[in-house]
């Protein structure tokens, strides 16, 4: 495919910026990301108590590569949400990524025999079956979120009850139900069992963010709680916690949001393995829409990281579920659905599993994608010309 001028002098950008790019985002940093913050599931309205610690963590080890231009905050603004700064503390940016930090989780209802009816906190996926589980609670006297019980997470006709084995057998409300899984890979192939949903997303964005800083380029990269949330055809059902810090501020001329967008057995959807996705749509046009410029752009960027080796998939209009992207598109239409592939994202059939070689692909295409909104400029500049 012949590349526009825009794009041309985009490939050449990035060529400068490709070593450093591949010296920080590799497959074992990748890896350790992932691990790390996929062992600790975190429930929604917990998920900075609870993972945010990870990202402080994981961000003081690159501390040489910020330069000073990378700010992270656990609670931005009392919103519940933790957020990264790269460029300047200004929070006013007009680049935004968003990759949720909660994970799917179950309120406790009183015991009946031997266990625990369950209210889903999110979209329950399991008909039938057993999913290891632990049962959260927040201690006063010390501050801290820990587990008060093992057990197992089993389904009946779609309804959730929670059979605790070990510790605490009196649970109460204000406890928390997650599932319980640890990071396992197929070194031959690349595929991972983790809590994928959205550690995976929250990774890439972690490791492209010194990057970013570096390159002094001014963003803003959020990691919302509650984007988690009970199914229905509301779309503020969802998202809440990315509505509140757009709430807050101005509108940003781009918005990347990262999740994990469903595979396809068989279909024509995205495979583990061949990168990174690019979607147009989510949950059937019931949220973001990517609007045909924006998506035209970005699919000729796609061809253009090719030079860089970063491999991205794009969209054959399969399914693909709602993310933060519910609330970002009451705001602007300028939103880019750029995630992952993976399945049993909600342990649906079993573990969830996605593939750490497309988790570098994104963490890549993340840092790449801060050229968007220049070339988006440039086309409304046009737009404007052409119009008289």
């Amino acid at each position: 495919m012949k590349q526009t001028p825009s794009v041309s002098s985009t490939t050449a950008h990035l060529l400068v910026l490709q070593p450093l790019v591949d010296s920080h985002i590799t497959v074992e940093r990748m890896r350790r990301y992932v691990a790390s913050i996929s062992s600790v599931a975190s429930p929604s309205t917990a998920a900075s108590f609870l993972r945010g610690p990870i990202l402080k963590q994981l961000l003081q080890e690159t501390k040489a590569l910020q330069n000073g231009n990378l700010h992270f905050s656990l609670n931005y603004e009392k919103t519940g949400n933790s957020i990264i700064l790269t460029g300047t503390k200004n929070s006013r940016k007009k680049l935004w990524y968003i990759a949720h930090l909660d994970t799917v989780s179950y309120l406790v209802q009183a015991k009946q025999q031997s266990r625990y009816p369950l209210v889903p906190f999110c979209q329950h996926m399991i008909q039938n079956g057993r999913r290891s589980a632990v049962a959260y609670r927040f201690i006063p006297s010390n501050s801290r979120y820990e587990i008060v019980a093992r057990g197992c997470l089993e389904a009946e006709d779609y309804h959730p009850f929670f059979r605790p084995e070990s510790g605490d057998l009196k649970l109460k409300p204000g406890d928390r139900i997650v599932f319980s899984t640890f990071y396992q890979e197929d070194r031959f192939t690349g595929n991972f069992t983790a809590h994928i949903d959205n550690a995976v997303g929250v990774a890439a964005l972690l490791a492209a963010a010194p990057v970013l800083a570096a390159a002094k380029v001014e963003a803003l990269l959020a990691f919302p709680d509650e984007e988690e949330g009970p199914s229905g055809l509301g779309n503020q059902m969802i998202g809440r916690g990315s509505t509140r810090i757009l709430n807050l501020l101005p509108l940003p001329e781009l918005v990347v949001v990262s999740d994990v967008q469903q595979t396809a057995f068989g279909g024509d959807g995205p495979k583990l393995g061949e990168g990174a996705v690019l979607s147009e749509f989510s949950s059937l046009t019931r949220g973001a829409v990517t609007p045909p410029h924006l998506y035209a752009l970005a699919v000729g960027f796609v061809g253009a990281l090719q030079e860089v080796g970063v491999k991205i998939q794009t969209s054959t209009n399969s399914y693909t579920s709602r993310s933060d992207d519910v609330s970002v598109m009451l705001k602007t239409p300028n939103v880019l659905l750029l995630g992952f592939p993976g399945f049993n994202r909600h342990f649906d059939l079993g573990e969830p599993t996605a593939n750490i070689y497309d988790v570098v692909n994104l963490a890549k295409a993340i840092v790449y994608f801060a050229a968007l909104p220049t070339q988006l400029q440039q086309i409304w500049k046009q737009f404007e010309t052409n119009a008289g």
